[in-house]
């Protein structure tokens, strides 16, 4: 079951053309980004969080479509975002794309690809959508990436050392190499094919895919 799951983040026009593309099973609001959704014409199944940027017309809409509503206390330890996507893993998500988790405050879009490593979403492909971009985490064994010739990849180690590490056309490949994490060796290489493999032994690396040269 493939899940969209629409944050209260900045969304760009780029998110609309994919989204068109891809069939969605279920698709969840995050508390504020129901607005983004109404925005785009996009049926909501669930809306989650503390819900206090829903206006009463809103909740009426949303309770006359029958869509469910999942409300949750402001002061709380999980953010709205994560609780979305525990939702969506115990509703049977086998692939998870996330818009509107990026932009505004730093400090929450860094909270919000943190939760890529969460130990409840292991084994489910998450993916954030945002401006051209696709973050996702890679772990071992890797995999391969499609893309177009020219466009951009960026691998991150991330939170710890990544080692092993072997790609195949990338402008600049790895061959066995490590990556530690800190320095930001293997930022901006480039596509020479439409896939690219990348394989790793140990540690998680973040893949960011930037439609053309960034």
């Amino acid at each position: 079951m493939r899940v969209l799951v629409v944050a209260n983040g900045e969304i760009t026009s780029w998110e609309r053309s994919p989204i068109e593309d891809v069939a969605f099973n279920k698709v969840i609001a995050v508390d504020g980004g129901y607005q983004h959704c109404k925005t785009l014409g996009i049926n909501v199944d669930t809306v989650i969080g503390d819900l206090d940027s829903l206006h009463k017309q809103d909740l009426e809409k949303l309770q006359h479509s029958g869509a469910q509503l999942l409300p949750f206390p402001a002061e709380k330890n999980e953010i709205d975002l994560e609780l979305a996507l525990i939702h969506a893993t115990d509703i049977g998500a086998e692939e998870i794309v996330v818009i509107g988790g990026l932009g505004g405050r730093f400090d929450m879009s860094l909270a919000n690809l943190s939760l890529l490593a969460h130990p409840k979403l292991s084994g489910v492909p998450i993916t954030f959508w945002h401006n051209r971009q696709k973050i996702w985490l890679l772990q071992p064994p890797g995999a391969e990436i499609k893309g177009n010739v020219g466009d951009t990849l960026s691998l991150l180690p991330f939170g710890i050392e990544a080692r092993g590490i072997r790609t195949t056309n990338l402008a600049y490949p790895l061959q066995g190499e490590s990556l530690p994490f800190g320095p930001a060796r293997s930022v901006s290489n480039v596509f020479t094919a439409d896939v690219a493999s990348i394989s790793l032994e140990s540690g998680m690396l973040l893949a960011v895919w930037t439609s053309g040269r960034a």
